[in-house]
């Protein structure tokens, strides 16, 4: 699931997906490793009770694409991921 928020100066972008263990994370919503810029990675448990911040262990990779080797885990989890689209030319 991926939503686009406009009426900023540039598009805020969420993507909600499932959890995987450390490395490749496929991303819905269009994310370019281009010139997309990723706000932050909610981890979040698959019970919704308790959610970590694990922006500093990922890095946008590629087009759909974010990473996170020899980070944390995700696997049973979910991750919320936030980025902000490039600048329109």
């Amino acid at each position: 699931m991926s939503l686009a928020i406009s009426g900023f100066t540039r598009i805020v972008a969420v993507s909600v997906v499932p959890g995987a263990v450390a490395g490749d994370i496929t991303v819905e919503g269009d994310l370019d490793g281009t010139g997309d810029t990723l706000v932050s990675v909610r981890h979040v448990s698959g019970d919704l009770v308790t959610n970590a911040d694990r922006t500093a262990e990922f890095s946008i990779t590629g087009h759909n694409l974010i990473n996170n080797d020899a980070g944390t885990s995700s696997a049973g989890d979910f991750l919320i991921i936030t980025f902000l689209k490039a600048a329109a030319s």
